[in-house]
């Protein structure tokens, strides 16, 4: 995570989800002249819910990019990490209808 520090211009922050910051990340944000800030998300059930229900209202879209078989998972990490996809990628991990 130390290399996402290089982005940022002075005084930036960096917002550690879901991993948190280390001491070796806190030290080096400081050399670096930015900020870096854990962010710990809770599960919310209810919360969770609310959006599943906005989803099946057809009020929040999902942009997916393309579907991957589980076998194709390093193609899918390969791609994730080109940082040129314009929406998500998925893992297939049961057949359709089930």
């Amino acid at each position: 995570m130390t290399q996402s520090l290089k982005v940022l211009k002075p005084g930036g922050l960096l917002v550690a989800v879901p991993s948190g910051t280390s001491p070796e990340l806190l030290a080096e944000a400081e050399k670096a002249g930015v900020r870096a800030e854990p962010f710990l998300v809770e599960p919310d059930g209810h919360a969770l819910g609310e959006i599943a229900a906005l989803v099946e209202a057809g009020e929040v879209r999902v942009e997916v990019e393309e579907v991957f078989a589980l076998t194709e998972a390093a193609e899918a990490q390969r791609r994730m990490a080109g940082g040129r996809t314009q929406g998500k990628l998925v893992l297939g991990v049961c057949e359709a209808g089930r």
